[in-house]
């Protein structure tokens, strides 16, 4: 659950740059460019659950007064998720989401000043999340977007090399050793890919 809500002036934006930046976007939090490996069945599922969108507002104003064309626009990016997930997820997003922003700056040779480029990252709590049309936790957004490849894992259609295990719980694989996030269970390591897995995953148990 990745939803994206970019909000810049009226006319600050056209249809090439909104796709451009969307796709930028996608591309480091579901796509080509993301660091790890992530399996396809979890990725497919991600993707679907990653939203962007753009709103135009009328009467910028900052201020310094009201925003002219021809400078620089000002953006307002407004990223939602689960509220476990949001201060792991800031820290990864909020770089990503600037880095965006830059090149779509580098295409219009734009420079920006102190104040002109906001991202925020908010959270739903667990009860308030409307996934399929019923109200749901971080656990189930993880859960359903998981599914499939659980569903292959547990029926022994996954391959591993020696010190690497699978995160039960999105199905990224973890290798063991210095500053892998484990737990024991049953005298077993379990490693994750992130806290929130981790910690899905101990509340299951």
């Amino acid at each position: 659950m990745n939803l994206i809500e970019i909000r810049c002036p009226v006319g600050a934006l056209d249809g090439e740059d909104r796709a451009q930046l969307a796709g930028d976007i996608i591309a480091g939090l579901v796509g080509d460019e993301i660091p790890v490996e992530v399996p396809e069945e979890t990725m497919r599922r991600a993707r679907a659950m990653t939203h962007v969108g753009f709103l135009a507002l009328n009467g910028w104003t900052t201020g310094d007064g009201p925003w002219q064309p021809g400078v620089t626009p000002p953006l307002w990016i407004t990223m939602t998720v689960p509220d476990r997930w949001r201060d792991e997820t800031a820290r990864h997003a909020i770089g990503w989401l600037r880095r965006a922003v830059r090149r779509l700056d580098a295409r219009h040779v734009w420079e920006r000043s102190v104040g002109d480029l906001w991202i925020d990252v908010a959270g739903v709590p667990d009860g308030s999340i409307g996934l399929d049309r019923r109200p749901a936790t971080a656990d189930d957004v993880l859960a359903t977007m998981t599914a499939e490849f659980r569903a292959r894992a547990d029926a022994g259609g996954v391959d591993l090399p020696e010190g690497v295990v699978i995160d039960p719980i999105c199905g990224m694989r973890v290798k063991l050793g210095k500053g892998a996030i484990t737990v024991e269970d049953d005298g077993v390591t379990v490693g994750f890919c992130a806290q929130a897995c981790r910690d899905a995953y101990v509340r299951q148990v």
